[in-house]
């Protein structure tokens, strides 16, 4: 069954949106809804690395870190551990060995206490990963190699193990990315590294209930993951994807953005709005921003309900949503958009008659 999540919206957009619709959101109880990271019983921190990954997970006290980005933002990372109020980590997952995933962990795991090292099985003769490598012995550190299902608790949470197989063979190093489904009540979020379509589909295929109300796109939103079959599969309430501004890869690349509008996914991403937090009560997810911190929240509704702008698909061009071009578009060509940046972000262009 789908579970409910609750989508950030900024209060301007809101208030023109929701104007008279008090049937559905009361404003009155718009703060009611708002989850601080205090009263989660799960947060879940994507933290802006730049061109890398970094999530850190936090329940009841006890804290977990997937990924650490490049070795250059090590000191990023240990500040917004420090500032999260971490003192130790009860474990550190590396998804693989890929130095925009495990560059900074060498330093993470040389200022806190690790308890459980886990990372699959495959080696990389790169020095970012052999740095890793030395700081885990020098620390005492447990590891493990992880199989699908193997399940950690976190606090309150879950984490579940999906992939990848210890025999597995892949002959792309990011399809051994550690994927895993953490849990918290009725709410998911499905954490995939750098795994391609190849895991994707045989995901789909081990029968695993794959549906999700938060996922973070494999690959930094690259083409070669995220392809439909998945994304129907997850059927998330909202997608993060973690990329650099401006980055050399064109990252998110635009056949994935395009899905994930078609599919009528939010998209949340740390080059545009920096560190991004999802907290869950158990029932409800709240992903606010940094740049958006003064912002509310609401229940997700259905996404015609949710939709600010319209755009049409082939003139590529988008409008508010009481446009009177919207009332000639036929619903086939019809593709909503919360934010303006996420139209703007697939290539959707502004209506020059409602300006929106």
């Amino acid at each position: 069954m789908k579970r409910t999540v609750s989508l950030l919206l900024s209060l301007l957009i809101i208030c023109l949106f929701f104007c008279g619709c008090t049937d559905f959101f009361p404003y009155n109880r718009i703060s009611d809804s708002i989850i601080s990271k205090e009263d989660a019983g799960l947060a879940v921190h994507f933290v802006d690395v730049g061109q890398g990954d970094c999530v850190l997970l936090e329940s009841r006290g006890q804290f977990a870190i997937i990924d650490a980005g490049e070795y250059s933002e090590k000191d990023k990372v240990i500040s917004y551990l420090h500032s999260a109020g971490v003192k130790n980590l009860d474990y550190m997952i590396s998804t693989h060995p890929h130095s925009d995933h495990c560059g900074g962990l060498s330093e993470v795991l040389r200022s806190f206490e690790t308890a459980v090292f886990i990372s699959p099985d495959v080696d990389s003769d790169s020095n970012s990963w052999e740095y890793v490598l030395d700081a885990a012995d020098e620390r005492g550190v447990t590891y493990e190699t992880p199989e699908p299902y193997d399940t950690y608790t976190l606090g309150d949470a879950t984490i579940t193990v999906l992939s990848p197989s210890s025999d597995a063979v892949y002959s792309s190093l990011n399809d051994y990315s550690v994927v895993c489904m953490v849990e918290y009540g009725s709410t998911s979020f499905l954490l995939t590294g750098d795994a391609e379509e190849t895991v994707e589909k045989e995901l789909v295929r081990s029968g695993y209930d794959l549906s999700a109300d938060v996922l973070k796109c494999g690959h930094h939103g690259s083409s070669t993951s995220s392809c439909g079959e998945f994304l129907k599969a997850v059927s998330p309430s909202a997608a993060i994807i973690s990329c650099g501004k401006d980055n050399d890869y064109g990252h998110p690349h635009k056949e994935v953005t395009e899905t994930l509008n078609d599919l009528q996914i939010p998209i949340w991403r740390t080059d545009l709005s920096g560190n991004i937090i999802a907290c869950s009560d158990g029932e409800k997810i709240s992903i606010s921003t940094a740049e958006n911190d003064e912002s509310v929240f609401v229940t997700a509704a259905t996404p015609s309900q949710q939709a600010t702008y319209i755009a049409n698909r082939s003139t590529k061009v988008f409008h508010s949503f009481d446009c009177g071009s919207v009332d000639t578009m036929s619903e086939k060509n019809k593709v909503d958009f919360n934010t303006r940046d996420e139209a703007l972000n697939a290539g959707y262009t502004p209506c020059g008659s409602c300006q929106p």
